[in-house]
């Protein structure tokens, strides 16, 4: 069987997609035994434009893909090429595009209607929890038989050792000093990162606590208001925005945190609190969306509305090494229940199951 896929999103900076795209190629290599892969990616090094996205997805890519004379294309993270004739597969990690309205317009109209519209051309969904996939059928009225669940993992990277002089050339590079509290993403709206500005300063107030919070990631949208409740709170020098973070230079960055907070409103997966579980730091997340799946019991599970039970909650694992080495043990026994090798496997499993069906028609 020869597969296509499109890995565009590992160029630039890569965010989350960029990351799944990578570990899932990598993990495919190793295990499609007399399968042959085919990736395809423009020869630029940057992130695309919106327009640009548009013109890769539905005019540059299908063209590659016909020429190659595929088995089996699999676009997994954006649009679906709606002209392509062949077999295709999408991933769809979360239909957040759809339902808030905080997005800007233009990219609205690409993440929340053109790719919604481009799935009805997909011949199989993968998605990425089962929460997803409920959005998927509620919000996109897909059959469930044409949905598959497909959990994530954490790079291997995470799993190694990280020397104490790695976390100081980290921290340093970042200019973090101090003790700190880790959140890692995208800086939008439906993270979350007011309310856990509110938190952290409460904690501050209560337990006299010299934490700093550092909140990693490159800028997305709506974000002045979460810089000037910053300023307002008089936390300018204890909130650190590290802008984007390399990926090589993550686990080091968990490593060094006292505790992790993730008190998003939606994700799709929510890889960061599996990273942090991973690495071995004391989890606190939200308990909405797909993230009771990831977090299991390795982690505390609070709503991201309840500012008490997060101030409570963070402020005995700063004060509670018990809580922390709990936790610790916790996290790690549900990291080991996800990985890339699996992913892979079932991915495959896929790509075998529609081309039988597709030669079983004929």
């Amino acid at each position: 069987m020869k597969i296509g896929i499109d890995v565009q999103t590992t160029k630039g900076q890569p965010t989350g997609f960029g990351f799944y795209v990578n570990n899932l190629v990598n993990a495919l290599k190793k295990v499609a035994d007399d399968d042959k892969l085919v990736t395809y990616s423009p020869s630029e090094e940057h992130d695309l434009s919106t327009p640009q996205r548009w013109w890769w997805d539905q005019i540059t890519l299908p063209s590659m893909a016909y020429h190659s004379k595929l088995d089996i294309f699999h676009q997994p993270a954006f649009s679906v090429p709606v002209f392509y004739k062949g077999l295709n597969v999408v991933t769809i990690h979360d239909v957040i595009s759809m339902l808030r309205g905080d997005i800007p317009f233009y990219s609205r109209q690409y993440y929340a209607k053109w790719m919604p519209f481009s799935y009805r051309y997909a011949d199989h969904v993968i998605t990425i929890s089962e929460h997803s996939k409920k959005d998927i059928i509620e919000h996109l009225k897909i059959a469930p038989e044409k949905i598959t669940v497909i959990y994530e993992a954490v790079d291997n990277t995470y799993r190694n050792k990280v020397s104490l002089s790695q976390i100081d050339t980290v921290l340093k590079k970042y200019k973090i000093t101090g003790p700190y509290i880790l959140n890692v993403g995208t800086i939008n709206p439906r993270k979350n990162l007011e309310f856990l500005v509110r938190v952290f300063a409460e904690v501050r107030h209560r337990n006299k606590s010299n934490h700093k919070l550092v909140l990693t990631g490159k800028k997305g949208w709506h974000y002045d208001q979460l810089f000037e409740l910053v300023k307002d709170l008089k936390l300018s020098d204890e909130v650190i925005f590290t802008g984007y973070v390399d990926e090589a230079d993550k686990p080091a960055l968990y490593h060094g945190a006292t505790l992790f907070a993730f008190p998003s409103l939606y994700e799709g997966f929510g890889l960061p609190p599996l990273e942090a579980m991973t690495c071995g730091v004391p989890t606190i997340s939200s308990n909405v969306s797909s993230l009771p799946e990831v977090i299991g019991d390795g982690g505390i599970s609070l709503s991201p509305n309840d500012e008490e039970a997060w101030v409570k909650a963070i402020i005995l694992l700063l004060n509670s090494g018990v809580e922390r080495e709990k936790l610790i043990k916790l996290g790690h026994i549900q990291a080991e229940k996800f990985s890339w090798e699996k992913c892979a496997k079932e991915t495959l499993d896929v790509y075998h199951k529609i081309l039988d069906e597709k030669q079983k028609s004929r």
